[in-house]
C-alpha cells in the first residue's frame, strides 16, 4: 500500500513537471534589460542552427556594484514549451553548465550596474537536436536558484516555409482583422507522413506570447502543406506601436513631458496616453514592439547607458472587469504586475511606473479582462486592417520513434497592405 501511495505521488509530480510551460522570465528584482539576440541581425528572433559554434549574445544588467558569478544551462523544449524528454546529454555537446564569463561595471552612471554577456551557444556547449530551448541562468553553484530564463530556437533547416498575409477575408472582418496563409514545402527529401499529427505550424504575431496559436492543416499536397481558411489563421490586426525616446536625460524628446532628478533617481514622465480605438489609421515607423539601448554622452550603450523610473499616464475611467497593460519586448511580451497600470484616484487615471535603461522604445497598451490570458487591441489602441505587424511562423516535426518536436522551419514577413 506504501509504494503504491508512493508512485502516485511521483507520478502526479512527473505530471505537473511535465506540463510546466517555459517562458521569458525574471526572478530577481535586480536583474534587468535581459536581451538574447542575433548581433548581426537586430530585433530579429533568436534562432541559431543545430551544431552552431555561435550565433546568439546573451546580455543583462545587475543593479548592484558587486560582481557576482552566474552560470546558465539549456532545457529543451517541446512545440507547445512543456519540457521534453530528451536528457541534457542527448542535446548539449559539451559541459551541461557553464560560467558567464565577460563583465564589467557601468561607466558614470546615477544608477550603478555590473553588465554582463555570453555568446551562446560557443565551444563550451553546442547543441545537437533541433527545437525550442530555454537558456536557464542561476547563481554559481546553485541551480535552483534561477536568476532569469530566456527562450530561443535551434533549426534544423528541413522544411521552406512560404506566408502570405491579408485583410481577413471574412466581410465583417476585412477593417479590422488580418489573415495568414503558410505554406509548408518538404527540403532534402523529408516526408510528410501523417502531417495532421506529426506537422506542427505555430504563429506569433509581432513578439506577442498570449495569442500565438498553432494552425490547422486545411489539406496535404504530398510534398506541399497548406495551412488557411480557418479561424485560427485570423488575427486582430491592432495598431502601429506607441514609441518613447529617453536617449538623453537631459532634453526632452517626443512623448516625454518632464524629466527629473529626485531622491537619487533619475525620473522621466510621459506625456498622457492618447486612447485610439476610434482615431482613423496613421502610419508611422516603428520597430515591432521591440526596444535598444542607447545614450547622448557618448559613453558605450552597454555600460554608459543610465536607468530611470518612467512613468506612464492613461486617461480612462477605473474598470472593474479587466486590467491595462503596457506590453512589449520591454516587459518581455508579457502581462504581470510589473507592466499593469494601476488606478490613482487623486489623479483619476491609470499610472504605471517601470524602471527602465536608457534607449528607445516600442509599446502598446492590452486590456486583459479578468480570467482570460489573451490581451485585446480594441479597448485602446483600435484594430485596422493596415496595420504592419510582423508575422512568425515556426514548422515542428515529430519523427517515427522520436520523443521530442525537432524544429525545421521558420519565416517572418511583415504585413504590407
Amino acid at each position: 500500500m506504501k509504494k503504491f501511495f508512493l508512485l502516485s505521488i511521483l507520478l502526479s509530480v512527473n505530471t505537473i513537471y511535465a506540463q510546466f510551460v517555459w517562458s521569458d522570465m525574471i526572478y530577481s528584482p535586480l536583474v534587468k534589460t535581459v536581451k538574447l539576440e542575433n548581433p548581426d541581425a537586430e530585433f530579429s528572433i533568436p534562432i541559431v542552427n543545430v551544431n552552431q559554434s555561435e550565433g546568439l549574445v546573451l546580455s543583462f544588467d545587475e543593479l548592484t556594484e558587486q560582481t557576482n558569478r552566474f552560470e546558465y544551462t539549456f532545457v529543451h523544449c517541446n512545440s507547445d514549451w512543456t519540457q521534453s524528454e530528451l536528457q541534457p546529454y542527448e542535446y548539449i555537446d559539451g559541459f551541461e553548465t557553464a560560467l558567464i564569463e565577460n563583465y564589467a561595471n557601468s561607466i558614470n552612471t546615477i544608477q550603478r550596474y555590473v553588465h554582463y554577456e555570453q555568446k551562446i551557444p560557443n565551444s563550451n556547449t553546442r547543441l545537437m537536436k533541433s527545437g525550442n530551448y530555454i537558456l536557464k541562468v542561476f547563481r554559481e553553484g546553485e541551480p535552483e536558484n534561477v536568476v532569469f530564463t530566456r527562450r530561443f530556437y535551434c533549426m534544423d533547416d528541413m522544411a521552406g516555409v512560404s506566408v502570405n498575409v491579408m485583410q481577413a477575408r471574412e466581410p465583417s472582418l476585412r477593417d479590422n482583422s488580418q489573415e495568414i496563409d503558410v505554406f509548408v514545402i518538404s527540403k532534402d527529401g523529408l516526408t510528410f507522413n501523417n502531417p495532421q499529427t506529426n506537422i506542427k505550424v505555430a504563429v506569433q504575431q509581432n513578439g506577442r506570447t498570449d495569442n500565438m496559436r498553432f494552425l490547422p492543416l486545411k489539406e496535404s499536397r504530398g510534398v506541399e502543406l497548406v495551412y488557411s481558411y480557418f479561424p485560427q489563421n485570423v488575427f486582430e490586426a491592432g495598431n502601429v506601436f506607441r514609441n518613447f525616446d529617453f536617449t538623453s536625460l537631459r532634453t526632452r524628446s517626443s512623448y516625454v513631458e518632464n524629466m527629473d532628478f529626485l531622491g537619487g533617481e533619475n525620473i522621466v514622465r510621459l506625456k498622457k496616453e492618447i486612447v485610439k480605438d476610434k482615431s482613423p489609421y496613421v502610419f508611422y515607423g516603428d520597430i515591432d514592439g521591440a526596444y535598444y539601448i542607447r545614450n547622448d554622452v557618448g559613453e558605450t550603450p552597454a555600460l554608459g547607458s543610465d536607468y530611470a523610473w518612467v512613468y506612464f499616464y492613461l486617461p480612462l475611467p477605473i474598470s472593474l472587469e479587466g486590467s491595462y497593460y503596457a506590453v512589449g519586448e520591454m516587459s518581455d511580451w508579457r502581462m504581470s504586475e510589473l507592466n499593469k497600470f494601476n488606478f490613482d484616484s487623486d489623479l483619476g487615471m491609470y499610472v504605471l511606473r517601470m524602471l527602465l535603461k536608457q534607449g528607445y522604445y516600442n509599446y502598446q497598451i492590452l486590456y486583459r479582462p479578468h480570467n482570460t490570458v489573451v490581451g485585446q487591441y480594441r479597448s485602446v489602441e483600435g484594430n485596422h486592417s493596415e496595420t504592419n505587424n510582423r508575422y512568425n511562423v515556426f514548422v515542428y516535426y515529430r519523427n517515427l520513434g522520436d520523443n521530442y518536436d525537432s524544429f525545421i522551419g521558420f519565416s517572418s514577413v511583415t504585413y504590407q497592405p
